[in-house]
């Protein structure tokens, strides 16, 4: 259980970079990143495969590696365009805290699948998560000089809600993955999911340029901005993505999911750290007021369910 703490706290600390990357390597585009990212997460993923056998699916069977393909696929690609645009709409506290309740979102699920605690007894921490989702929102839009800033901070609340959605699904399925009897191991599982993720920003090549979602054609790679564009590529691609999967994984494999989720909070403790660095600022008074309430609302959940678990 230790190891399956530290590895996922280490998981949390790396995916944290998700929230301030897209803000660094500006002027490139949210999905330059990505591009150059996710080629970099699976084209570490084949070098390993090539070098060790012990990065080789030869004991996965077809099914699993189809899964692990379309979980690189939703569990990268999407979420994270859906984090990028967010972050760059909406600034650096709304994504991380909306995809901060998970935890509390997962165990309402595992609640519904298999009854743990009266649905009244939820009243409490959803009713803080809620209030500091409106105050942090509030108090943002409140923050922005037009109506044009405010319908970015609304878009960008949406795209983080949709992000929450994704990670939810990835979750789930990749916890199940890795608790079933007939579970792969964690180093192929993760190069798979690699390789996925760098298969479903390969279209992107082409569509990026065409339809100007690219700012690589026009600037290149020379240059402090291209230098900074390949480095954080290659920070979130080997350090954000691989070796961040690799610790999620063996934190699902030792830790029940209702306790694997607490985890993501420090994700979101990381990924406000990293963005408020970033600015050279302290939070903003709805910010403090809002990310306290939320993560209340998340550790009287987390509470809530584990006593839950050890009266069961």
């Amino acid at each position: 259980m230790l190891i399956g703490l530290l590895a996922g706290l280490a998981a949390g600390a790396f995916w944290g970079l998700t929230f301030v990357a897209p803000r660094v390597v500006q002027p490139y585009s949210e999905v330059d990143l990505a591009i150059l990212r996710y080629l970099a997460f699976g084209l570490t993923s084949l070098a390993l495969m090539a070098m060790s056998p012990r990065f080789r699916p030869g004991r996965i069977t077809l099914a699993q590696a189809g899964l692990a393909l379309v979980l690189g696929l939703t569990g990268y690609v999407i979420y994270y365009i859906f984090v990028a645009f967010s972050v760059r709409l909406s600034g650096p506290a709304i994504a991380p805290l909306v995809i901060g309740a998970l935890p509390v979102v997962l165990a309402i699920y595992g609640n519904w699948d298999e009854p743990a605690v009266r649905w009244r007894a939820l009243a409490l921490p959803l009713g803080l998560i809620m209030a500091g989702l409106v105050v942090i929102n509030m108090g943002t839009l409140n923050a922005a000089a037009d109506p044009r800033q405010r319908a970015d901070v609304l878009l960008g609340f949406a795209l983080a809600c949709g992000a929450l959605v994704v990670w939810f699904g990835y979750g789930v399925i990749n916890a199940r993955a890795m608790r079933a009897a007939d579970a792969p191991e964690a180093l192929p599982w993760t190069s798979l999911q690699g390789v996925g993720a760098m298969v479903g920003v390969l279209p992107l090549l082409v569509l990026a340029p065409l339809m100007g979602w690219s700012e690589i054609p026009a600037r290149g790679f020379a240059g402090a901005d291209g230098t900074r564009l390949v480095l954080w590529a290659v920070l979130t691609g080997v350090i954000g993505s691989w070796l961040a999967q690799y610790f999620w994984t063996l934190a699902s494999r030792r830790l029940p999911l209702a306790f694997a989720a607490q985890l993501i909070v420090s994700e979101t403790l990381f990924a406000l750290f990293y963005g408020f660095a970033y600015e050279g600022r302290a939070p903003a008074p709805h910010e403090w007021a809002g990310g306290a309430l939320l993560l209340a609302g998340v550790f009287a959940g987390v509470r809530l369910f584990s006593r839950a678990g050890a009266r069961h």
